[in-house]
């Protein structure tokens, strides 16, 4: 969960970074390809970390946080002039990092 939180702190302060610099007043539409890198972020991150129960309330976080405002951090990382991979990278990790939300606690220390 704490993994989940500081990805979404992240994905804030890229957002607002972009809406700072570009002025943006709305909300952009980001392009399908971002949507589908975050599907499949989500994914890999429930796979990874042992395929746990999917519950309602669970969903809807890992749906907002993973797919929502990851698909837009990932379009104000493009527009801010990075790297045309990392806007990608964006979508995967931090889609993957939201699959934490499904988790009843903490994932242990290895």
């Amino acid at each position: 969960m704490l993994i989940a939180l500081a990805a979404l702190l992240a994905q804030f302060a890229v957002i607002l970074t972009h809406r700072r610099v570009n002025k943006v007043r709305t909300r952009p539409e980001p392009p399908v390809l971002y949507t589908g890198l975050c599907l499949l972020g989500i994914a890999v991150g429930w796979l990874s970390i042992g395929r746990p129960e999917i519950t309602w309330s669970s969903s809807v976080l890992v749906l907002l946080s993973g797919l929502l405002i990851t698909a837009e951090a990932a379009d104000a990382t493009a527009k801010l002039g990075a790297p045309r991979w990392a806007a990608n990278a964006v979508c995967i990790l931090c889609g993957a990092a939201s699959t934490t939300w499904l988790l009843p606690g903490p994932l242990p220390y290895l």
